[in-house]
């Protein structure tokens, strides 16, 4: 498909999206902020996805209106009547000027750049601008977050560890304090940061906690990187004003739920209010950051903000089951709308062949089916004891177990690195012993005393040689003595935790035992499957033989006339097909190419057999590459 086509109905899908994300939130305006926050999240995230999920999705094909097909088929301009040109032979594409004033030579270049050219270009170029502002502005973040100093006063970290405890934070959270900024704000993903400026020093203990409650919140409901995926989707379609005012819609709604929040722990509005006033009222406005932190107290936002906390006096936290029907609502649009494909939807007659195969691969389903239920029920019959032993596994401390073993790791670091020092010391030990192997004592006609003297010069002297490398070996046999102390308590606490777990693995484990008759089943009946599924795979290879030949077909049709006679149309349908997904159900074949390959495949391979003029070649090739993906066989 034509890209500018491309970019203008994907456009159109996202434009329908933001316009039922609107249409939801308008609905919910009357409850809690954080629907209407995941409303606008899963909006933005979509409009992103859409395009990237089309090409893994069936199609459903959509006839197009007249001026978009127009769109995809038209050809270059003319050039300008008063300017007089002729074609060279030896520069295909190229025109040249027979009146070479400035004027009709201007005029001659642009005539090859056409209208679809010139709107890509400028798309690109402003999603190049969004995308550079974009950056920019985490730069300037990441920078000034890099130049904080972290807050090390005793009572504020406790204040926020109270604050994480509250919210069920469990990720770590940094606390900084620069100049670079004006408002408390909230930034990262892995390791977040809470910022907060130079005036924090002087406020007091209340406005404290309201900050850093509020902060807190943000990180557990995952803001920041939302506000980024947003601002993703704003520069991709910056030119549709509805995707801005999302964009304004979901910071707005993240503050106003994070209020809610903040409130329903128990804060009172008034005191809540004269906080957010106060840090604004000596706030002064940072765009760099506005840009890419979460700021607890925009002006432009104030308002609406207070009024709305004013107007709703009663706050309550709103539970994760009552925001799946909105996310899945706005959800579940978006591979809708990615499926919906441009194009005739007018189905081909399959062949005979192709119409033997598709009754035959429906008769080996039907067999099939019986024995797919069966195993659906033994699976549902194991459900229970797989959410028990969910639920089991989550009670175990892993956590506890993992901070452990971390308090343990610099430590066995420690020990590794003592048995590499150690190991030239027992390697000449080794040697020593082996040379004292080797030693030969004669005894038959000596004295006892000259026995004697045969140890004490063979013998001593390697004695002597390890026991200097023992005492060199003494020192760190004694670090490792005092390594092992340390690690004695952590192993008792391990050993603890395990002696705890016990019962559960015993618990998990009497399951397992429950469970495997069943599944003893289960794999009997994949046994019986086993030569329905080989039938299924010997006609799927009959099935793709047959579609390569439906292919070529296609191909004949419309490249027939432009190329050379024993054009390799079979091979190009093969090639094509290889990366192509198909799909057969209810007597009908869809087969979706990648076009840009395809157009590539038969480019390349017909290309050098070409009959005629290049345009009607290339006329043709986007013909045939469309008229491909998809192609829909029906079967009568």
């Amino acid at each position: 498909m034509d890209p500018t086509l491309t970019l203008i109905i994907d456009s159109a899908k996202v434009l329908v999206l933001l316009t039922a994300a609107a249409a939801l939130a308008y609905t919910l305006r009357g409850r809690p902020a954080r629907i209407r926050a995941v409303v606008w999240g899963t909006a933005l995230a979509g409009a992103l996805l859409i395009p990237a999920v089309a090409p893994l999705l069936p199609a459903w094909s959509l006839p197009l209106p007249v001026a978009l097909a127009e769109v995809g088929a038209a050809v270059d301009p003319q050039p300008h009547p008063a300017v007089h040109v002729t074609s060279l032979s030896t520069f295909p594409g190229k025109i040249a000027v027979a009146n070479d004033t400035l004027g009709t030579t201007m005029i001659s270049r642009f005539a090859d750049v056409s209208w679809r050219q010139w709107l890509l270009t400028g798309w690109l170029v402003g999603v190049a601008i969004a995308l550079g502002r974009f950056g920019n502005g985490l730069w300037r973040m990441f920078r000034a977050v890099t130049r904080a100093r972290p807050v090390t006063d005793p009572r504020r970290l406790a204040a926020l560890a109270g604050a994480r405890h509250r919210v069920g934070c469990r990720r770590e959270v940094r606390l900084l304090v620069t100049d670079e900024i004006d408002i408390p704000a909230t930034v990262g993903v892995g390791r977040p940061v809470v910022v907060v400026p130079r005036q924090a020093a002087t406020w007091t203990d209340e406005r404290w906690d309201a900050v850093l409650l509020h902060e807190a919140i943000h990180v557990v409901r995952l803001d920041w990187p939302v506000r980024m995926v947003a601002r993703i989707a704003r520069a991709v379609y910056w030119f549709n004003p509805l995707a801005w005012w999302a964009v304004s819609r979901l910071d707005l709604e993240q503050e106003l739920a994070c209020d809610e929040e903040v409130l329903a722990l128990g804060n009172r509005v008034s005191h809540y209010a004269c906080h957010l006033l106060g840090i604004a009222r000596g706030a002064v406005r940072t765009p760099a950051l506005a840009v890419s932190g979460l700021e607890m107290a925009r002006r432009s936002q104030l308002e609406e903000r207070i009024m709305t906390m004013l107007k709703r006096p009663h706050h309550r936290k709103t539970k994760l089951m009552v925001l799946l029907p909105a996310a899945v609502l706005v959800g579940a649009m978006v591979p809708a709308l990615a499926a919906v494909h441009p194009g005739d939807s007018a189905p081909r007659q399959a062949s005979p062949e192709l119409e033997q195969i598709i009754t035959e691969m429906e008769e080996t389903e039907a067999r099939l089916e019986p024995h797919l239920e069966i195993v659906e029920r033994f699976e549902a019959e194991i459900e229970p004891q797989l959410e028990m032993i969910e639920r089991v596994e989550v009670e175990i401390d892993h956590q506890a177990m993992a901070e452990i073993e971390e308090k343990m790791r610099p430590h066995l670091e420690r020990i590794q690195e003592i048995e590499l020092d150690m190991e030239p010391m027992l390697a000449q030990i080794e040697e020593f012993a082996g040379q004292l192997e080797n030693v030969r004592i004669h005894v038959e006609d000596g004295t006892l005393a000259e026995v004697q003297q045969q140890i004490e010069e063979q013998i001593e002297a390697h004695m002597a040689k390890i026991e200097e490398i023992h005492i060199d070996m003494e020192p760190l046999h004694e670090q490792l003595e005092a390594i092992h102390e340390q690690l004695e308590p952590l192993h008792e606490q391990l050993e603890a935790i395990h002696i705890d777990m016990e019962p559960m693995h015993a618990e998990i484990e009497r399951m397992h035992r429950e469970m495997e008759p069943i599944h003893e089943r289960i794999e009997e009946m994949h046994l019986e499957m086993e030569p329905i599924h080989e039938e299924l795979g010997r006609l799927g290879d009959r099935l793709e033989d047959a579609l390569r030949g439906e292919v070529a077909t296609v191909l004949r049709e419309h490249l027939g006339a432009v190329t050379g006679p024993n054009a390799p149309f079979t091979e190009a349908a093969a090639r094509i097909l290889e990366d192509a997904s198909v799909r057969v159900n209810d007597g009908t074949v869809w087969v979706r190419a990648s076009r840009s390959e395809a157009r590539r495949i038969l480019t390349d391979l017909l290309g050098p057999l070409r009959v005629g003029d290049q345009s009607v070649f290339d006329e043709a090739v986007e013909g045939a590459a469309t008229a491909v993906s998809p192609l829909v066989i029906q079967a009568d």
